[in-house]
């Protein structure tokens, strides 16, 4: 978790970059690249999509700063902006998957679902995910994005609370959140 000095050096770093600072661009980017890579890391589970996603994240920090309301957000804004990128990233990489393999339009892993306790795992495949992305889309950014750290990028509870920068019991809220919400959509008991 970022402590005080960290956040008033990026919020420095944020208003000596709206005045067109390449220095303070580079600092933003030596402070911040090792966190945000890992991030990405762990989301895309691939490093040179998650180098490619950082090349983006970067260009649009650099071509929005002037959008950030608060210098002292930088940071989150940052990891905001990171998430957003790789969801893309995964969206676009899944799409050219799909391409290059069929799918069947019936998995044997649906018919199980109702004997196993933990639903999602087992219902986290193509025939759904189209219906499940749109109820997640209607979800709070933070149950959302565990959701999807947990069920479709694998992630341990621990790793998520990491990653999203917040408590295991959040995380576990949000989780249960989404779970819940999804159950009601989906008409699974």
């Amino acid at each position: 978790m970022e402590n005080k000095f960290d956040i008033e050096y990026y919020a420095l770093l944020a208003r000596r970059i709206r005045k067109q600072d390449q220095d303070a661009f580079t600092e933003l980017y030596h402070a911040t690249y090792n966190n945000l890579y890992h991030y990405a890391y762990y989301f895309l589970k691939d490093a040179h999509l998650a180098q490619d996603a950082l090349h983006e994240i970067y260009l649009i920090v650099y071509r929005s700063i002037s959008s950030l309301k608060d210098d002292r957000l930088l940071y989150p804004w940052m990891k905001q902006i990171t998430y957003h990128v790789c969801c893309d990233f995964q969206r676009k990489n899944s799409s050219v998957a799909e391409h290059e393999r069929s799918v069947p339009l019936w998995d044997e892993s649906l018919a199980a679902v109702a004997d196993n306790a933990d639903h999602f795992q087992q219902i986290w495949d193509e025939n759904l995910r189209e219906q499940i992305e749109q109820y997640l889309s209607k979800l709070p950014t933070q149950a959302r994005q565990a959701f999807l750290l947990r069920y479709d990028n694998g992630l341990k509870l621990e790793e998520i609370a990491d990653f999203l920068d917040c408590s295991l019991s959040t995380v576990k809220r949000a989780i249960r959140k989404a779970r819940k919400y999804l159950q009601n959509k989906l008409h699974i008991t």
